[in-house]
């Protein structure tokens, strides 16, 4: 059966109804329950009652779908304290999963969206493989360099380096789910750090996605983060086999592996 998204923009969140959660919406206008399960089943194959009806309006008014009717403050107050929880949950809840948004990007990549849109073309793919290709051949040219600077690496001072080479390379790595998502026209609010039981990690709010309706660009929103690593892993291979000596062949060699 047909589905459809609700999107609430103001929480910007979204909720997927099924067929007919959209046909009752489609005849809110007539008010009473009894007259839009009338209608429903005058005009479609599907047969509802009023109870029906009354189910899919306390699940819009739950999920603050709905325009409040005047004086139900104290009630979604009440509501609201429900779904909070007590102290206990509140903790625990925040110790699972908490966010900390620590930018706004999407204006900054709506510019710059359409600069980088190489990034996505099917040459630069093709360049990208090519490049790896290259720099896989020239380690096993150079295996005894390469291994030799990998033992270099295992101290504390390649530890250090390898963990600012981290925090750049997620950076980017978010920035990729960024910029996939604004060239399929989605909306990036935030950017941050996530905990999950306190261990950080980089987050990208794409939730915007769910509006496209193509399985096929969603997915290119979701595995963006992950192609771009690679991507950088294979640039910065070739770059390792290509450069001499020195400080920029050390910082392609971290990006590399």
């Amino acid at each position: 059966q047909p589905s459809h998204t609700l999107h609430d923009p103001v929480r910007n969140l979204f909720f997927q109804i099924d067929w007919p959660s959209f046909e009752v919406l489609s005849r809110w206008h007539l008010g009473e329950p009894a007259a839009i399960a009338a209608a429903i089943g005058r005009e479609t194959p599907l047969a509802m009652t009023a109870d029906d009806i009354e189910a899919i309006a306390r699940f819009l008014l739950e999920n603050q779908l709905l325009r409040p009717p005047p004086g139900s403050a104290a009630e979604h107050a009440d509501r609201l304290r429900k779904r909070r929880g007590g102290l206990g949950q509140r903790l625990l809840h925040n110790y699972l999963f908490f966010r900390v948004p620590l930018v706004k990007p999407d204006r900054w990549l709506e510019q710059w969206s359409p600069r980088l849109d190489f990034l996505f073309s099917h040459q630069f793919r093709l360049l990208t493989l090519g490049a790896l290709a290259l720099g896989l051949i020239e380690i096993y040219r150079q295996w005894d360099a390469f291994a030799a600077t990998l033992v270099d690496t295992l101290s504390w001072s390649g530890m250090a380096s390898y963990g600012l080479t981290l925090v750049a390379v997620k950076t980017l790595h978010e920035i990729g789910h960024g910029l996939a998502a604004k060239r399929h026209g989605c909306r990036v609010p935030t950017m941050g750090i996530a905990f999950l039981v306190l261990w950080p990690v980089a987050y990208t709010d794409t939730n915007d996605v769910w509006r496209l309706t193509q399985r096929r660009q969603r997915l290119q929103v979701a595995a963006a983060g992950i192609l771009t690593e690679l991507a950088i892993a294979a640039w910065a291979t070739l770059a390792w086999a290509l450069l001499p000596e020195g400080m920029p062949k050390t910082i392609a060699f971290l990006l590399a592996t």
